[in-house]
């Protein structure tokens, strides 16, 4: 079974087509700045933020209120700022933490999933006790779909994750893509969540 985290929901939705960027090598600071641009400054002020040095993920701020805040990256040359509550640092973010470092490592994708689904097999990765709530408003993201297809950014949204959530659990409809409501994305599976667009993107703050 693959496990995603919902920025491959971007695919549900048609985009238009972009250029790809340049892959991008980001400096403490600048990935720090990003990370905070997952959410509103009321979320992320005193968060803990992770960064990505020496392709593993350390933490460059200790945080105080319990939301933690990174770049993740889950293809190649992707940028996807995300924050999240206190379950979802010690849940779905650390999986997406694990799945980038693999990938840096030089591990192929189909060895990395199987090594995340029997790591929550086998209690070494956990999955949310209770709604895990993520971030993912960030104007800076740059997202390509599970194929690899360079897709830009989508739009400013929320998940929330409830494992194992399919549709009709909430009384959305199947394989909903109705952006102006709930969706669903990845029903049925440990890491299925809620996706719920919000109105307006978070821009990072100026860069010092």
């Amino acid at each position: 079974m693959r496990f995603v985290l919902a920025v491959s929901c971007c695919t549900a939705v048609a985009l238009s087509a972009q250029t790809p960027p340049p892959a991008v090598t980001l400096s403490r600071s600048e990935e720090i700045r990003l990370a905070l641009s997952a959410a509103p400054p009321a979320v992320t002020q005193g968060a803990r933020v992770y960064v990505l040095e020496r392709e593993r993920y350390v933490v460059a701020e200790p945080g105080k209120t319990g939301v933690a805040c990174q770049v993740s990256r889950s293809q190649a040359r992707s940028l996807e700022p995300e924050c999240g509550d206190q379950e979802a640092d010690q849940t779905v973010l650390a999986i997406e933490r694990f799945r980038a470092e693999q990938r840096l490592a030089g591990r192929p994708s189909a060895d990395i999933e199987r090594a995340v689904a029997d790591s929550i097999a086998a209690g070494r990765f956990r999955l949310p006790r209770r709604p895990a709530m993520v971030y993912m408003m960030s104007s800076a993201q740059i997202l390509y779909s599970d194929e690899g297809s360079f897709v830009g950014h989508w739009l400013p949204h929320l998940m929330l994750y409830i494992p194992f959530l399919r549709e009709p659990d909430i009384g959305v409809p199947l394989a909903s893509t109705d952006v102006g409501g709930p969706m669903v994305d990845k029903p049925g599976t440990a890491l299925s969540n809620i996706t719920i667009v919000t109105r307006t993107f978070v821009d990072p703050a100026p860069a010092p």
